[in-house]
């Protein structure tokens, strides 16, 4: 009897082998930390890149998303990707930029002036084959950035010239602050959680933040004003994967997770007009005033700004490279 059993396994086994489509390829399950909740824009666009992930793999290739802090705090993230705790990271890699400097060119203020601009600085002009170069330093792979919509002064003044930011409290943190520092304003580290009360209170005079949070956050209870344009249009956060997790994978499937992304990547450069126009609808409504800088007020900002773009060239020989090119785009 048993031996009649194992020759029915076997026979079923060649069965399903000789069947056209069918496969006994290994499942490969890959776990992900999102640092934003299911319902944050990149949340829906991670669970789009994990969905993409599974069609293109056709299941060989399923990511498990983690919401924040479900597997790791957010400031253990990365290290947990490069020790294989975790095998993806969706989010902003700014919390780690004193590991990865380079990333803050990703944050360069007034660099891309719309989304479709950020597309072609890293498809056509290095951007994308650099911010590989600099994670893979650090046994990480870069899948591809994604857009956040914009980003910029969320405020309870005017803002119509660098000097109207002169001793004005900004909530800001990591590149941010950097950029409000070099306005003159003086900056106020809070989490995102705690910008609404601060505002209120007047523990703050205004956010750098993006401008969809209008809407979302309720800022129109407590702010009177949005310049635009936004300092970063749009703002970028990232898809990264540990090193080893992806030289696990099969060509193809490697070459899946990137298609992904780079899809991920084109979705959200396609929403990010859309999220901010709900943005701009919610200011007319709210009696939110939009604020369009004169083209030689942005000059202003521009010029001030210079030597941080400088000094970010001067950290590591591919923030130089990502600099130059960024300069040359904008020059163009």
């Amino acid at each position: 009897m048993k031996r009649f059993s194992l020759l029915m396994v076997t026979v079923f086994i060649f069965a399903l082998l000789a069947v056209p489509g069918q496969s006994l390829a290994k499942t490969t399950k890959l776990t992900l930390q999102c640092v934003y909740p299911a319902t944050a824009y990149v949340g829906q666009s991670t669970e789009f890149f994990a969905d993409r992930v599974n069609e293109l793999t056709n299941g060989e290739v399923t990511i498990k998303i983690f919401w924040p802090d479900q597997l790791v705090k957010t400031n253990e993230a990365f290290k947990s990707l490069k020790t294989g705790m975790i095998d993806m990271y969706s989010g902003s890699m700014l919390y780690f930029a004193g590991e990865i400097p380079e990333v803050n060119c990703e944050w360069l203020p007034f660099g891309w002036a719309n989304p479709q601009e950020a597309v072609d600085v890293y498809q056509n002009h290095g951007w994308l084959e650099l911010m590989r170069e600099a994670t893979a330093k650090h046994g990480a792979h870069y899948v591809a950035p994604l857009c956040v919509a914009s980003m910029g002064l969320i405020t309870k003044f005017p803002v119509r010239q660098v000097d109207d930011l002169k001793g004005k409290k900004i909530r800001a943190v990591g590149m941010e602050a950097k950029i409000i520092d070099a306005l003159g304003g003086a900056t106020v580290s809070l989490s995102g959680a705690e910008q609404y009360m601060a505002l209120k209170q007047g523990v703050v005079d205004g956010t750098d933040y993006p401008f969809y949070t209008i809407e979302k956050y309720k800022f129109y209870e407590v702010c009177n004003y949005i310049s635009r344009p936004a300092l970063h249009t749009p703002g970028i956060v990232e898809l990264v994967i540990n090193g080893e997790s992806f030289g696990k994978l099969t060509p193809a499937q490697q070459k899946a997770i990137d298609q992904a992304g780079w899809e991920t990547f084109l979705r959200t450069a396609k929403l990010n007009e859309e999220w901010d126009q709900q943005a701009y609808e919610t200011c007319k409504e709210k009696n939110v005033e939009i604020i369009d800088l004169t083209p030689e007020q942005l000059a202003e900002f521009r010029t001030k700004l210079i030597p941080l773009w400088d000094e970010l060239a001067a950290k590591t020989d591919i923030s130089r490279r990502l600099v130059e090119s960024l300069k040359a785009y904008v020059n163009k």
